[in-house]
């Protein structure tokens, strides 16, 4: 109910390319995702596609998702994602967030390379993928239709070898984890 009503909001999905949505479309898009964790999990086996909800650890009230999902022919490449809910902004959740996908994706995966991107307007996006070590590697012009007006697509990258040998362990110690299937 969480990720549905966050997604239901026009100021969450401002620079998104989809959404708002409805509570049907939310579950319709992230059910098989999650079943297809569930059942890798299951099987003893890591999944393709990872989706995390990010919550306070002292009262674990929702503040939004974040993702991993592998780029096709190209082993160890993931995208990221991440939405916050709008009463969660400005408090650096997003970094921690990224943060988490950056220590997962190259720790737990063994990943060597992070994709982000983002609208040319979404300053707030921007600054997270580039505190937490991604580099603006190209534009893409007019890319996204969001509201009534094309936007300019940033194009963001981030390699295992950018980052400190020794700073990778350290980032990884103040998340938790436990699994969940709520949409």
């Amino acid at each position: 109910p969480d990720i549905s009503r966050m997604l239901s909001k026009e100021s969450v999905c401002r620079w998104l390319f989809f959404g708002p949505n409805t509570d049907e479309a939310t579950r319709s898009y992230f059910l098989p995702l999650i079943e297809e964790m569930r059942t890798a999990f299951r099987a003893g086996r890591m999944p393709d596609h990872h989706v995390f909800t990010v919550r306070l650890e002292d009262t674990g009230d929702f503040v939004g998702q974040c993702a991993l999902f592998p780029v096709d022919f190209s082993p160890g490449s993931f995208l990221i994602g991440y939405q916050l809910d709008d009463a969660c902004w400005k408090r650096g959740y997003g970094t921690r967030a990224c943060t988490f996908l950056v220590y997962f994706a190259f720790t737990v995966l063994e990943g060597y390379r992070l994709n982000g991107d983002t609208v040319a307007g979404n300053t707030a996006s921007r600054r997270v993928m580039e505190s937490c070590g991604f580099v603006l590697e190209g534009i893409q012009r007019q890319y996204w239709h969001a509201g009534s007006e094309y936007h300019d697509r940033l194009i963001f990258g981030l390699l295992k070898s950018d980052l400190a040998p020794e700073r990778l362990p350290g980032l990884g110690e103040t998340f938790t984890a436990e699994h969940s299937a709520e949409v």
